[in-house]
This record gives structure tokens, sequence and C-alpha cells, in this order.
């Protein structure tokens, strides 16, 4: 075969593919490298139209030839498309490494998980903290109006926004403009199975993550607009040259105009990680507020990632839509690991993750709905050979995987 069909440029022309990406040279390049192939590990039988016959078929021959180890590499495939070209795909695979391959739509039983044991996905529920200390649950009560402070109207809307407007005369409230005027902070806290998104009073907009707490104020009185972030959230931030827009947590400092990124900063994740869809942001990695202001700054552009741990930054380019599908209401797996993907549904379902034995060496890859139950999520992800079991009996819903 010719020297340029290495196994990386059949990988990136599988995945452009997958995507819809490929060029009509790179398709031919696809096409022919497909037609190389007699491999009868993944002969097409003749009714290919029946399904579940084809997906066990190739399913039970690539297992059978390739057999499971510890080191195996799992894969969700996102949806049944040509299973000509998926049958290239396995090839792909199976010429790069060792996976066994799944899908969403499969119909296989699984005993272990059963409607008394289900679990409900997140919602749009939170906790916000106004300035005075008085706490308000965001996901019950009556729609509307939930307070005013500081000159600013709160708003709760049905479906799962609050918004910041202003009803009183800033400046005959001495507060925009004024470096002395007060400012006054609020809180909004998602717990386990909770999201938000908020509204600020710049009209900028933050989408707010499971497990996660944004600080800010109630207007951005001074030369910058400041917020505090653990967590996750995804930004959407009003362009103003003469006040930047600084996102604040333990480990970095992230400052822009006007632009839109998403930030992961759990507390229990290795690194944070921020991953700009579009305009621009610098990243300052701090191990404390004393070397914040010699730290080195990092500059993003569209479509790259700042990774920060122990205090050193990493940039890389990346395909955002992973990092950003929690947004549109999807767990999106590319090649992630099973400890990334379970944290996520810990998150997401509030469940507490228990690995019976040595933590499976898996990797999943495609994409779910967030608005399925648990149980359904697992069904999906079983197909790859793990196994798992919710245990509701104590005053913690747990997830043993096994």
């Amino acid at each position: 075969m010719a020297a340029k069909f290495t196994n990386a440029y059949i990988k990136e022309l599988a995945y452009k593919w997958e995507r819809g990406l490929l060029t009509d040279s790179e398709k031919a390049d696809f096409e022919a490298w497909y037609n190389s192939h007699n491999d009868k590990l993944v002969e097409i039988p003749a009714n290919y139209d029946a399904e579940e016959v084809i997906k066990n078929r190739l399913l039970n021959q690539l297992v059978s030839h390739m057999g499971a180890g510890h080191t195996e590499k799992r894969y969700l495939k996102r949806r049944f498309i040509s299973w000509i070209a998926i049958a290239a795909i396995l090839l792909l695979m199976f010429s790069i490494g060792t996976f066994v391959y799944v899908s969403e739509s499969g119909g296989f039983k699984h005993g272990l998980l059963t409607n008394k044991n289900d679990i409900n996905p997140g919602s749009n529920k939170a906790i916000l903290t106004l300035a005075d200390g008085r706490k308000i649950n965001l996901d019950a009560g009556t729609d509307g109006a939930i307070a005013e402070e500081n000159g600013m109207k709160i708003t709760k809307t049905a479906d799962g926004q609050l918004i910041y407007e202003v009803v009183a005369d800033p400046v005959k409230q001495g507060r925009r403009g004024d470096k002395k005027a007060e400012i006054v902070y609020n809180t909004i806290e998602t717990p386990k199975g909770g999201q938000y998104k908020i509204v600020l009073p710049d009209r900028s907009y933050v989408w707010l993550n499971a497990a996660s707490t944004l600080k800010y104020p109630t207007d951005f009185t001074q030369e910058n607009r400041t917020v505090e972030l653990k967590g996750e959230a995804y930004f959407e931030i009003q362009p103003d040259k003469y006040r930047p827009f600084i996102v604040k947590n333990e480990h970095q400092i992230t400052k822009v105009l006007g632009t839109q990124f998403n930030i992961s900063a759990y507390n229990k994740e290795e690194a944070v990680k921020t991953t700009l869809v579009e305009g621009a942001v610098s990243v300052v990695a701090v191990s404390s507020k004393e070397n914040a202001a010699s730290a080195l700054t990092t500059l993003l552009k569209p479509g790259e990632q700042s990774t920060v741990h122990n205090g050193k930054t990493s940039v890389l380019k990346v395909d955002v839509a992973p990092y950003i599908a929690w947004k549109k209401g999807v767990f999106y797996f590319d090649e992630t690991k099973i400890t990334d993907a379970m944290n996520q549904l810990s998150r997401w379902y509030d469940v507490e993750i228990v690995y019976k034995g040595d933590v499976p060496d898996t990797y999943f890859y495609g994409e779910i709905s967030r608005k399925k139950s648990l149980s359904a999520v697992l069904a999906i992800l079983e197909e790859g050979g793990v196994k798992f079991k919710i245990d509701k009996t104590t005053g913690t819903n747990k997830l043993i995987v096994y």
C-alpha cells in the first residue's frame, strides 16, 4: 500500500468521515484504503439491511478474533450509518490497536438495571445566595421576580434562567462609575444533578454545569468585570473594551474582552481546562495570590485548549465539541477514560462511584443524551464490556463498576 496510508492518516480520514468533513480526494483515499482490505473478519452479509444481525456478527467476529485483555480500549460508536463504512472503521481499529465496537442503538438486555433502581437525569436547579445571606431555592416556587437588591431586579424563568436587570438609576444610586461604591455579590450553586443559566448585569450569559459555584457582583461598577468559578461553566461574554471580563479560580485567571469559552475547574479533577470556541482569551496559571502578578500569560486562539496543572500551562488544538456538549444536553465521549466518564455521570445523576477491583482500562467514544435515565445510559455503556450496578439501599445512591 502507498506510503501515505499510514495508521495516523487513516485514523484522521476516519475521524473526518464520521463528521462529514472529507474532501473528494480524501474520500477517494479512504475508499481505496478500504477496498485494499479483504479481511473476512468484517465480511458484510448479503442481508445487510438487518441491522441487529450485522452488528452482532461483526461484534462476535471482532471480539472472538481479538480476545479480551486488560489493556483493550472499548469504543462507543455515535450512531448507525453505512455499515460498509463501519466495517472500514472496524478494520481501522484492528490495524491500530485492540478495540471493541459498541453502539448506542444496540438492543442488548441488561438484567442488572431495573426500573426500581433507575435514577432520573439532572435538571434546572440551584441555590442562590443573596448579599444579605438569604438563600433562594431556584428549583421550587413561583417563577418571576424573586428579589431586588442594589438597584437590581432578579428574575427566575420557567426554563431555568436567572436574569439581572437594572431597576434604579445607577447614577442616583451612586453605584456605576464610583470606585468607592460598595460591591455587592451574589452566589449561585448547582448541586449534583443540577444546572442553571445566568444572565449577568452586563448581559453576558453563563451556563453553570452540575456541582458548580459562581460568585459575581450584582453590578459591574469597577474597571473590570470579575467573577469566581468552582466547577464548570460555559461563558458568552458581551464585548467591552474598557472593562475586561475576568474569571478567577484557585489555579488560574482567565481574561477576556468578548468571546465564548468553557472552563472546567472541578476540585477533584487533575487540571483546569479552558476551551476557546471563538474570540480570544488569556490564561494565567497561578499557584498562589503572591505570584499571580509574575505568572506567565498564555493566549488562546479559537479551537485551542489550555490545561493548567501544578502551576504549568500547556496548549493543544482540539475539537471543541466534546468540551461544550454538556451545554447542549449531551455526553460526548472522545477516547474518554472510564474514570472521566464516571465523574460526569456522578455529577449529573448525583451518584457515588464505587469500583469493585481494579479500575477497568476502558475508553469510550460517542454521544449519549443527558436526558436519558441513568439505567438507559449504563445499558449503552455496558455494550463495551463494562458491568454496572445501581445500589439504592443506603442513604447515598451508588454506581458500582466491575
